[in-house]
């Protein structure tokens, strides 16, 4: 009996142990709060510096991944251009000849062999077109019917396809503009056209009467920028690689260097309401606008110094990366020109066989 009486002593006290701990935390709860009776937590300052802190690091990596996320489209740009080099030369190697625009017809609508450019109504087709089997776009191509104008009806499925090859992914503009194409836009208005950033280069021709072009002019010389013959020839007289008018440039002819001579520089698709891949007269441009002169205004102001419409500045090279310019060379590298580029230099760069002579470290 006594043994049992020494076991059960020691389990009451137990008990009553467990009971008051328990009294005592619900006396805690009651009076303090949940904080007081477990463990102990965050305080409102606390917890507003730790959230201080995590907005400071994001502030700071947002730049970063931002600058990070700017670098790998700038890097898809130059792969494309790149791409563009490549089916350029290989164009070159069947045909003989760099690929060329044709916008017009080099003679007068009665087919007399005037050397004048005429608009015989036969819109034809652009260089972009003539490389499709070699970016990867053999059934674009096989779609397109050749023998009639890109504008026509039976064309529109193909002309209204944007092509990734052509896109800069750094350009925030639509694969469709929202802004109106002239002057061989396409689909069913005529009006509209799918994104183009790379267009060819005409050289250093100024585009228009120097009277209303609004930069310093060039030679009278090389006034007819779009590359047009004269009267009394059928030569072109672009002084780049390409123009909306026929003739074909081929290596050879690049006495200055391919290695130092424009092919393809980037632009900007809404910059230029002819800007648009399937168009003959909106694929090409030259040196003659500063580079990277930013065109902002959407108002058909054909006189408008920074407006869409004027095809003087229009038909210039810009692009979105900061302060550079991207450019495809005929020996089909791929380099960045910064916008601060000396302009003769800038033109310079864009002729074939001016004689210009350029330093390497010059751009």
């Amino acid at each position: 009996m006594n043994l049992g009486r020494i076991h059960c002593r020691p389990a009451l006290d137990l008990n009553n142990q467990l009971i008051k701990g328990e009294t005592m935390r619900r006396f805690r709860r009651k009076r303090f709060g949940t904080a007081c009776a477990g463990k102990p937590g965050f305080t409102l300052i606390e917890l507003l510096v730790v959230i201080a802190i995590i907005a400071v690091l994001i502030a700071l990596l947002l730049p970063a991944v931002q600058a990070a996320r700017e670098s790998a489209r700038r890097a898809q740009c130059s792969n494309n251009m790149k791409q563009l080099g490549i089916a350029m030369h290989n164009y070159h190697d069947v045909v003989g000849s760099f690929p060329t625009s044709f916008w017009r017809n080099t003679q007068n609508p009665n087919n007399q062999g005037t050397g004048k450019i005429a608009n015989d109504g036969v819109n034809r087709h652009s260089w972009c077109a003539m490389i499709l089997p070699y970016i990867e776009q053999t059934n674009l191509y096989n779609a397109m019917n050749f023998s009639l104008g890109v504008a026509t009806r039976q064309n529109d499925t193909v002309a209204m396809t944007p092509i990734n090859v052509f896109i800069c992914p750094s350009d925030p503009s639509p694969n469709i503009s929202g802004f109106e194409k002239v002057d061989q836009g396409v689909g069913p208005n005529n009006n509209s056209g799918p994104k183009l950033c790379y267009v060819g280069n005409f050289g250093d021709n100024h585009n228009d009467d120097p009277n209303w072009w609004p930069f310093q002019s060039l030679p009278t010389a090389r006034d007819n920028g779009f590359g047009e013959a004269n009267p009394g020839s059928t030569a072109t007289t672009q002084t780049g690689i390409m123009c909306r008018a026929g003739g074909t440039t081929s290596i050879r002819d690049v006495t200055d260097g391919t290695s130092n001579t424009f092919a393809v520089g980037e632009t900007l698709f809404d910059s230029c309401d002819w800007w648009t891949w399937p168009n003959p007269n909106g694929t090409t441009c030259g040196t003659s606008c500063p580079i990277n002169f930013k065109v902002t205004q959407h108002n058909k102001d054909a006189n408008g110094k920074n407006d869409s419409r004027n095809w003087r500045p229009g038909f210039g090279f810009r692009s979105q990366h900061a302060g550079i310019v991207q450019f495809l060379f005929c020996d089909g590298r791929v380099a960045a020109i910064k916008e601060s580029i000396n302009r003769n230099t800038f033109r310079g760069l864009s002729t074939r066989s001016m004689g210009e002579i350029i330093s390497s470290d010059a751009f």
